[in-house]
């Protein structure tokens, strides 16, 4: 499972952004939100620098199409 941050993964931070914000409220159980929250507690922390591995990235993906 092969891990990127941020920064390789999204053009523009702002698409990262934009993704975690849908995912934050498109959110459907309390795992869901714990998990958007966690990722956003580590991008505020890291940033772009953020790591996030193909399977939290399938994830967050899947929860902002919701």
């Amino acid at each position: 499972m092969a891990s990127h941050t941020i920064q390789e993964i999204f053009d523009r931070p702002e698409e990262f952004a934009a993704l975690l914000g849908a995912a934050e409220l498109n959110a459907g159980n309390d795992w869901e939100e714990q998990f958007a929250a966690d990722l956003r507690t580590n991008y505020q922390r890291y940033g772009t620098r953020t790591y996030l591995s193909d399977s939290q990235l399938e994830t967050l993906e899947r929860i902002a199409e919701h």
